[in-house]
């Protein structure tokens, strides 16, 4: 009896342990991406900053313009149809466009941010995008 108990313990010990295991995933490096890596890890730390700063700021503009041809066509959409269709989606038209607004608006202001309130703004600037790139989807019928 004691050894059964001790192998049935011994097991659950087992598959706990293999439970709490996560192992991720990393993607192989490419050539490009390991010679950007070294070439970011001898800057100095301001022109690092800088980098990343510019590829964060392209990242988003790049989001933002998406977002904007997307809804352009989502308009042209509209224009087609009529009745309780055309209406609903000149509601959820306006409900994007003042998404955008505001979305545009924080890109700005981080724009022309420095120091800890551009690493302060950068967070709801990214999470303003991501929102609206949902709620974009969501409008096409592409998405929850």
């Amino acid at each position: 009896m004691n050894r059964l108990l001790m192998l049935v313990l011994l097991a659950v010990s087992f598959m706990l342990s293999a439970c709490e295991k996560k192992e991720e995933y990393v993607l192989p490096k490419t050539a490009e991406s390991a010679k950007q890596e070294s070439a970011t890890a001898s800057m100095p730390a301001a022109d690092q900053a800088k980098q990343l700063r510019n590829e964060f700021v392209g990242k988003m503009q790049q989001d933002l313009d998406e977002m904007n041809t997307k809804l352009g066509e989502l308009k042209a959409k509209a224009q087609t149809l009529t009745g309780e269709a055309k209406v609903k989606i000149d509601q959820q038209i306006q409900s994007l466009e003042q998404e955008q607004k505001a979305a545009v608006q924080k890109f700005e202001e981080l724009k022309s941010a420095t120091g800890e309130k551009w690493s302060e703004m950068k967070t709801g600037v990214g999470d303003a995008v991501e929102h609206l790139k949902q709620s974009v989807k969501k409008a096409r019928g592409e998405g929850p």
